[in-house]
């Protein structure tokens, strides 16, 4: 769901000015911390606490008198007592756990009305839905957004926009497709790991027949088997790459020599354990191939140029000949020296 920037700028103007000081002294129990943190926090995302907000939700079965935090109306009128958002508070500085989440799906499940809850302690978020590929009523025990307030980067301040209420009257039937695509890749990544971590018989059997095999032993198992591993998957993912932009049509095209040399170059980096390799990626650009921090243009480590005759490597604008991967591992202080500069 795409955000317009410019109620991105309208949270992060008003996040600025609250007030994150001596929370520890102003929210020593869940109610100052709902009081002083949470509500405030709501206030900030179109939530009027006379309006759109209510305290203390009837959220038993039977006999129990359960009762939510918060209840949030966004399309829903306060007197109809039909929220379509449950809010547990926790304490501050409280660790959000299982048993937590637990505590938010039993008042889910007992509000009819609800589509979204959120868990949290005024700094951490967690905000969950229902899996409709489920059979259970109950929400997917994994947060579609989770996320922290004490680093109000970018990306946090454009998940707690998602929250806002303008926001959720037009789209919040969109934001609860947006967490069923997330539930579906979760579950697709965990099977399709599983699948790879543990191959089974049919797998290997279908690898060794594309393989042009005939009869499989144990010996041809075993080395297919062994064989299934990140090295390999990786190249394989590289490939993919490759013939997915030649069928795109696209002008620009990765080669495996390119990949070659920016996985060398990455492995001889994360030696050293300030380099985080999750933060290491590359650009291909039509006349030269960049390796950067952050998938940011300005903190670019090196870049490569490979011509038809020639290829080189320009480290902080000084270029080098490349005559190989040695050339790499003899350039080591030099690209190392710029990607620190990049993870003070």
């Amino acid at each position: 769901m795409q955000i317009d920037k410019k109620q991105i700028a309208v949270v992060k103007k008003s996040l600025l000015k609250f007030d994150f000081t001596r929370l520890e002294e102003r929210c020593t129990n869940e109610a100052q911390t709902r009081f002083t943190l949470v509500e405030p926090i709501l206030e900030i995302l179109g939530y009027s606490r006379s309006d759109d907000m209510v305290t203390e939700v009837s959220a038993g079965f039977g006999k129990k008198n359960d009762r939510a935090d918060i209840g949030l109306f966004v399309n829903n009128k306060l007197g109809s007592m039909k929220p379509e958002i449950v809010v547990e508070c926790k304490v501050f500085g409280k660790k959000l756990t299982d048993k937590e989440g637990s505590q938010l799906n039993n008042y889910f499940i007992n509000t009819p009305s609800a589509k979204i809850a959120i868990l949290t302690n005024g700094m951490d978020w967690k905000i969950y839905a229902i899996d409709n590929n489920s059979k259970e009523t109950s929400l997917n025990p994994n947060p579609f957004m989770d996320f922290n307030l004490s680093e109000l980067n970018d990306e946090t301040i454009e998940n707690l926009t998602h929250l806002k209420r303008d926001i959720l009257r037009i789209s919040l039937k969109e934001l609860i497709e947006d967490a069923q695509e997330f539930f579906f890749m979760t579950r697709f990544e965990d099977a399709f790991f599983e699948i790879l971590f543990n191959p089974t018989d049919e797998l290997i059997k279908t690898i060794f027949n594309k393989m042009g095999g005939q009869r499989i032993t144990d010996s041809a198992k075993n080395k297919i088997q062994n064989l299934i591993n990140s090295g390999n998957l990786r190249l394989i993912t590289d490939r993919l790459s490759i013939e997915e932009s030649k069928k795109d049509g696209n002008s620009i095209i990765t080669t495996a020599e390119e990949l070659k040399f920016y996985h060398a170059i990455k492995t001889l980096l994360i030696q050293r354990k300030e380099i985080s390799s999750e933060r290491i990626s590359y650009r291909d650009q039509k006349n030269s191939f960049l390796i950067l921090v952050d998938d940011n243009q300005k903190k670019m480590i090196c870049r490569l140029i490979f011509t038809h005759n020639k290829k080189k490597i320009e480290i902080n604008g000084k270029p080098f000949e490349l005559e190989g991967l040695d050339t790499v591992v003899n350039l080591k202080k030099e690209l190392t020296e710029a990607a620190l500069g990049y993870f003070a």
